[in-house]
């Protein structure tokens, strides 16, 4: 990847890691001591390092996408202080990292420190002047993960008599219970959870990491101390009223070479991995001998929800594309959902009653006509809820241009109709059901704790209030902030009436509550020309923001999933054409900024940070669109303008990084950029403005 803003790739590495690496590591990394480093950075302008003993812990993954495109293998390892087995199991298990880089790990040389020559120390000289004018004070501001201040501690709204369930804020997705809970469960995050109206909590789960399994005791080592984890944390969320559920992607699939001694119970497989054969009896035996074990054990337990067709490979027939099972080709696909579900739930109420199943019906439709969909409903014990996304295959014509939702859409409010149908008929043979929603903030912008359109999220919940929807689990590992929007959420799926809504408001804004209602207005109808497609959530640059850094060329990559948009404007924009993809990012920018200027007068608080930091983003999705589409043109002049208007967008969001740690964070990604992303972009600006002018 070129970075020709920095004169070496050593200075590129150690601007990227100073934030994230300590001196003395990064000596290691790069073969030679820390003065050196030290000196090195000081020539650069960085101030000395504060808080990297936090980033080896919460923030891998940040340090993981900086050095992706710079590091080879051996000093990427060196610098996130993991061996190769713990950071393959960071690539498959934390929530398909290994995906979202791509799938390939580019070719770098080796990094070694170098003393600057003539040239080198000039352009070294430039950006210490640029560090020292616009980022003196970068480790001054807010520290990265200082997450649950005094701010969230706002009153407590009224408790809905509905499942509401979400995803920790900060949870740590594959590894919740091999660290200290609290870094994933803070008190005062359960607090405040309780305080907008949430009354339970998820994680990711794999039973043979919490059970002995059967098949191979190695893979269950550490087991008993992820249980007691387990129970420290269903104990302490049950001061605030919160149940735990564990998110079961199961018979989990295993590596292939686990077959080598177990070729019996090998059923449909891919190059890599093989599933657990779902027609073999001893695998079904496992499946409920774990769950009943662990529930015996944990009985306060919650309860569950399982995803049982998806990307992954659980069950014989859960996913395509893949060496299909000789024993179970012929066994509709119906047949092990439904069984995986009841036994789950069967073996659940033996133990406490009170433990609920929760079977989401996510890609039900892609492996499943409607009539094996209604058998699978008509198979689950009726003690199951059926969970189902809200939105999902909702139609949509945006700049003229259509297409329907998958899922993660908050611009366009669901239900659809096919949640409609699938809720209808659960409810006709006695289940409960519930939906599947975001009410925070989706991959259409996933690294703000909230986007303020609370109109939209008051439409949806008004929409399940009125066919009876009671259930909601209100976020995937995205959206996990204990905002206002959850409290819209909760009050409007309860009542959704005006009043309610005006009495909300005024408890939470005072008498800034008019002004915080007209610019949420404004906002929610500029957020409706986002141009949506699933493409473009999961490529687009709106999650990288400003951070993403532009190009004179093309760089030839292809943007990778919620990881690395790249300059690739034709993944991000998918069904819509140029002009009109761009429009609309144009269109969203300049109606958001009708609300700011609503917004402006309020004092400083979270809304009206997130208002403005949405702006930066939006802004700079239009402007990074528009340049990558006219930089062949060659008019200098233009593409000068509009990186002087990126640069504006990438200081904007860094200010308010230094005033709000949850701004970039999001669970799965860690920081997807933090401050030095924002800064490096500026030299990025920089640079290309004196390119231009040549």
């Amino acid at each position: 990847m070129p970075l020709p803003h920095f004169p070496t790739a050593f200075h590129a590495a150690l601007f990227r890691l100073w934030e994230t690496v300590s001196a003395s590591k990064l000596a290691k990394v790069f073969g030679t001591d820390e003065e050196n480093i030290k000196k090195a950075a000081n020539d650069m302008g960085l101030p000395p390092q504060k808080h990297t003993d936090l980033w080896r812990e919460r923030g891998y993954i940040t340090t993981v996408r900086n050095a992706w495109h710079i590091l080879p293998y051996d000093q990427l390892l060196s610098a996130l202080d993991m061996t190769e087995e713990e950071f393959a199991t960071v690539l498959k298990d934390d929530d398909f990292l290994g995906i979202k880089l791509g799938n390939f790990k580019p070719f770098c040389e080796k990094i070694v420190y170098t003393e600057p020559n003539a040239n080198e120390k000039d352009a070294l000289d430039k950006i210490k002047s640029i560090m020292m004018s616009n980022f003196g004070d970068i480790f001054d501001g807010k520290a990265p993960f200082d997450f649950f201040g005094e701010e969230t501690k706002s009153y407590p709204c009224e408790k809905t008599d509905g499942l509401c369930m979400i995803y920790s804020f900060c949870g740590l997705y594959a590894s919740v219970l091999d660290r200290d809970i609290s870094l994933s469960f803070p008190e005062t995050l359960l607090e405040s959870y309780k305080n907008s109206g949430v009354n339970a909590v998820w994680l990711p789960a794999c039973l043979y990491q919490l059970t002995e399994f059967p098949f191979d005791k190695k893979y269950s080592q550490g087991y008993l101390s992820r249980r007691e984890k387990l129970k420290e944390l269903v104990k302490t969320a049950e001061k605030y009223g919160i149940k735990v559920f564990l998110y079961l992607n199961e018979p989990r699939c295993m590596p292939l070479e686990f077959f080598d001694s177990n070729p019996d119970l090998l059923g449909s497989h891919s190059d890599f991995y093989g599933a657990l054969c779902s027609s073999d009896e001893r695998v079904c035996d496992y499946l409920r001998s774990s769950v009943r074990e662990l529930c015996s054990d944990v009985p306060e337990l919650g309860g569950f929800f399982l995803i049982t067709c998806s990307e992954n490979l659980t069950h014989c027939k859960s996913n395509r594309g893949i060496v299909k099972c000789e024993r179970c080709k012929d066994v509709p696909i119906y047949k092990p959902v439904s069984s995986i579900i009841t036994a789950v739930s069967e073996e659940s109420r033996k133990i406490n009653p009170d433990i609920k199943t929760v079977a989401w019906t996510w890609a039900w439709e892609d492996f499943m006509s409607d009539d094996e969909i209604r058998l699978c409903i008509d198979a689950i014990p009726k003690e199951v809820i059926i969970q189902t996304n809200s939105e999902a295959y909702k139609e949509f014509c945006i700049g003229g241009v259509c297409g329907s939702v998958r899922d993660y859409s908050m611009s366009i409010p669901g239900p659809s109709e096919l949640a409609k149908k699938i809720w209808s008929y659960a409810a006709k043979t006695g289940h409960e059901v519930a939906a599947k929603v975001q009410v925070n903030v989706t991959w259409e912008c996933s690294t703000l704790p909230y986007l303020p359109v609370f109109d939209l999220v008051r439409e949806h919940m008004a929409s399940l209030n009125k066919i009876g929807v009671r259930h909601l689990m209100l976020s995937w590992t995205l959206g996990g902030f204990p905002s206002v929007n959850l409290k819209i959420a909760s009050a409007c799926l309860s009542d959704p009436s005006e009043e309610k809504y005006d009495e909300l408001l005024l408890k939470e804004f005072g008498k800034d509550a008019p002004i915080v209602k007209k610019a949420a207005s404004v906002f929610s109808d500029a957020f409706r020309e986002f141009p949506f497609v699933i493409q473009n959530l999961y490529f687009g640059p709106q999650n990288a923001g400003p951070s993403n850094l532009l190009y004179l060329e093309p760089t030839g990559f292809e943007a990778t999933t919620t990881c690395f948009s790249y300059d690739d404007i034709d993944t991000w924009r998918s069904i819509y054409p140029r002009d009109v993809y761009i429009s609309q990012l144009k269109k969203l920018r300049e109606k958001w900024k009708n609300g700011i200027d609503v917004a402006k007068d309020l004092p400083d608080c979270t809304f009206k940070r997130m208002a403005y930091a949405a702006y930066a983003i939006f802004s700079s999705c239009y402007v990074q669109a528009e340049f990558i589409d006219k930089r062949k043109n060659g008019n200098a002049e233009y593409l000068i303008s509009l990186i002087k208007d990126e640069e504006e967008n990438a200081l904007l969001l860094y200010d308010l990084m230094q005033k709000d740690a949850h701004i970039g964070f999001e669970a799965a990604n860690h920081y997807y950029y933090n401050k030095f992303m924002l800064a490096e972009k500026v030299l990025n600006c920089r640079y290309l403005c004196d390119k231009l002018k040549q």
